[in-house]
């Protein structure tokens, strides 16, 4: 229970890891959405500004464009005038009357050089006696420049503002002798810088360079004013209060806010481009921010929504994992058949039991025959017998005993002991009480039960439990082939066997590269006929480099074991297609090969397959090569088995039966089974106490093969009279010591030579 603690605290640390990193995940989304609407909003800013510059660029242009036209058409008066020395008064204002009429002056005049002007109005009315001798742009003009002067009231029209337009008259050597003035309604440059500024929600002005406001639009009137000198624009920083100064000076352009009222303006002054007059393009803050306002908001509502969802996703999944976790944890602990512990379950608490004190013993009981029990009675009948043999260990547990069921029909458990015979004395109870309720559910069961047994000495305390298991698991493979229920403990000898098995597997991987394993051939005689060769069984022998020929009984039941027998049969088979082979070549008569297949080989998907490919590429005719299955291999499989039989047979092949007698379902299999060869094992007969009734059966066995077709050979003869008996029973084929052992390839050759002239 301990361990059971520590993975569930474990499992507590991992669900708040997991929660931790979700939150986590979660700011660091919601984190990266501030940063990506902080980033875009800085975008924005800049994109504003670029907005704003082409604003306050395109009224520059309209208010550059349309001082220049004006002073273009003056240029043109004041050089007609100068080249074709027009003084006199009468005369310029006739010039200046015809020009103006085409020009959208309010007045136009000539100014001398000491600063009497006299203007005619679109109408013809004049004015004369005008002073200008004091202003700036007439100064500016006698010096050679062209000027306009800053909106001025018009003094002969109330609540009207004007500007003067000055250019120099010069005669043909280039002496100034006058100036050309031309007065304009203030309203021209104002319906200028009253052009639409983004979609009207912005305003322009006009400051001079010493930040005077020379020039309000109608829109910054009505959004509360422009005060009259940019120092007094309110909201600004010292910062932003110098650099607008230093514009000012450098005549350069700057950004910057401040505050009209309550309202944040975003704001450009920039050089017109006319005189030493600034653009000063203004549009509210909140204006400029409402795309950005729209789509912060729009992201927001996504970032919540996203949020949300996780959020919910998040507690779903927390309520969907704790609604899970008895599910997850009955599966890693629990056996679903038997609802009790598992094999890790069982490995967690036996490490916590094994350091009591006392002496504790690992076992490993295995259902013999419980697959044929499956096959019989359904899988159905076989779950519940493992429940039942689950509730048998149940009962006679210890206190503080422990056990599982490890797999299939394998349950392994810890028992405590003072002596072995109680261990020994247990697996006895156990037998006799499965075996009583086996009896009292009427069920017709040849389930045995094998048990091992592992008593760990001290010096084994370095061994985990699953070593012990593993170890009390040998144990019972050791007698697992012995009849009947028993038990068995494990010791040195044991485990060296096993260690030797797993060498000799090992080196019957580099025998089968190396060509170690040679065919020897039984042969096969026909009693009918005066006692012919009619064939062989071919079987195999492990020559070995070093240890000499190895006895099939020392590494079959091995390769079986390890599955590598199957690469042995295919070995085998292919060794004596290519052996008959050759002997056809060589003008040898046609006789019968056999051939031994195990289950292993039996149960591969490839297996009609391979072998059919093998005898078509070696050209063996059809009914000559014969395949030996064993009895036991129809247990459990006999619909498959027939199958394969059938598939064998229209591929060529002729397949016998091998060991008839030493099963328990022979008869039926016989009945069943769509063979062509019985091959009947005499010695299983010879084991017999009453030789009368042994003829009997073995004569009825062969009466009734020959009735069903099928040809009966009795291997294992040893005895002269048991030839005579067989021949008089009707036996075909006689195979045993009696006439020949196995012998090596070439000892069958010259058989076959000796025996090809009779």
């Amino acid at each position: 229970m301990g361990d059971t603690k520590v993975w569930e605290g474990e499992r507590i640390r991992a669900n708040k890891r997991w929660n931790v990193t979700a939150v986590l995940l979660c700011l660091c989304f919601v984190l990266g959405s501030i940063l990506f609407l902080t980033n875009m909003g800085r975008q924005y800013t800049k994109e504003n500004l670029v907005l704003l510059d082409n604003a306050a660029f395109q009224h520059e242009t309209a208010l550059v464009k349309q001082v220049e036209g004006d002073f273009q058409t003056l240029h043109g008066v004041a050089v007609f005038a100068g080249r074709q020395d027009i003084l006199d008064p009468e005369q310029l204002i006739r010039l200046v009357g015809e020009v103006n009429e085409g020009n959208a002056f309010i007045r136009m005049g000539l100014a001398s050089l000491t600063g009497e002007l006299e203007l005619m109005e679109l109408g013809g009315k004049r004015y004369p006696g005008v002073d200008i001798s004091e202003e700036e742009f007439f100064r500016q003009a006698l010096a050679g420049r062209d000027m306009i002067s800053e909106p001025v009231p018009d003094p002969y029209r109330d609540g009207e503002y004007i500007n003067y337009y000055a250019v120099p008259v010069r005669n043909g050597e280039e002496a100034i002798v006058g100036v050309l003035c031309a007065v304009n309604g203030a309203d021209v440059v104002r319906a200028i810088i009253e052009a639409p500024l983004l979609n009207d929600s912005g305003y322009t002005n006009l400051y001079s360079s010493r930040g005077k406001l020379i020039l309000s639009s109608g829109t910054a009137l009505a959004n509360g004013g422009q005060p009259q000198e940019l120092a007094g624009l309110a909201g600004l920083s010292e910062k932003e209060r110098a650099a607008v100064e230093e514009a000012l000076e450098q005549n350069s352009s700057v950004h910057f806010n401040y505050k009209a009222g309550n309202t944040g303006m975003l704001a450009v002054l920039e050089p017109s481009g006319v005189e030493d007059w600034f653009v000063l393009c203004s549009i509210p803050v909140a204006a400029l921010n409402q795309r950005y306002v729209v789509t912060s908001a729009g992201a927001m509502l996504i970032i919540v929504a996203a949020c949300s969802l996780f959020t919910l996703l998040l507690w779903r999944q927390r309520r969907m994992m704790n609604r899970n976790q008895a599910v997850v944890e009955r599966l890693a602990y629990e056996d679903s058949l038997t609802g009790g512990r598992n094999y890790n379950q069982f490995l967690m608490e036996a490490e916590l039991v094994r350091r009591q004190d006392g002496r504790m013993a690992v076992w490993y009981c295995d259902l013999k025959k419980f697959k044929y029990y499956n096959d019989a009675l359904g899988y159905a009948a076989g779950d519940d017998m493992l429940r039942r043999m689950y509730r048998l260990f149940e009962r006679l547990e210890q206190p503080d005993g422990l056990f599982c069921r490890l797999m299939a029909d394998n349950f392994v458990g810890l028992r405590w002991y003072a002596e072995r015979e109680e261990l020994t004395e247990w697996f006895s109870r156990v037998v006799r009480e499965f075996h009583q309720e086996e009896s009292e559910t009427a069920s017709r069961s040849y389930i045995e039960l094998c048990m091992g047994f592992y008593c760990p000495d001290p010096s084994d305390s370095g061994l985990t439990v699953n070593e012990m298991v593993n170890r009390a698991n040998m144990a019972q493979k050791s007698i697992k082939g012995e009849s009947g229920s028993r038990c068995a403990f494990f010791n040195e000898t044991l485990r060296q066997r096993f260690q030797q098995e797993a060498a000799m597997e090992a080196q019957g991987q580099q025998a089968l590269a190396e060509g170690q394993f040679q065919p020897y051939f039984q042969p096969k005689f026909d009693i009918q006929h005066g006692d012919r060769l009619a064939g062989a069984e071919v079987l195999c022998r492990w020559i070995h480099p070093q240890k000499g020929m190895i006895p099939p009984d020392q590494f079959i039941p091995v390769f079986e074991k390890s599955g590598l027998i199957m690469q042995l049969d295919r070995y085998m088979f292919e060794q004596a297609c290519s052996w008959y082979r050759r002997y056809l070549d060589g003008g040898g008569a046609r006789i019968n090969l056999a051939v031994n297949v195990s289950r292993a080989g039996l149960l591969r998907e490839d297996f009609v397959d391979y072998y059919v490919r093998v005898k078509e590429t070696y050209g063996i005719p059809d009914g000559a090569m014969e395949l030996e299955v064993t009895e036991s291999l129809a247990l459990g499989g006999e619909e498959l088995l027939c199958q394969l039989v059938r598939e064998l047979q229209a591929h060529g092949f002729t397949c016998s039966l091998d060991d008839f007698g030493s099963g328990y379902s022979s008869l039926n299999l016989l009945k069943n089974l769509p063979i062509r060869v019985l091959k009947l094992d005499i010695l299983f007969f010879q084991r017999s106490v009453d030789k009368v009734r042994e003829r009997i059966v073995v004569r009825n066995i062969i009466n009734m093969a020959r009735e069903l077709k099928i040809r009966v050979i009795a291997e294992g003869v040893e005895e002269t009279e048991s030839v005579e008996f067989l021949r008089g029973a009707g036996c075909d084929i006689v195979q045993g010591y009696v006439f020949a052992r196995p012998m090596p390839l070439a000892e069958f050759e010259a058989l076959l030579a000796g025996s090809a002239g009779k």
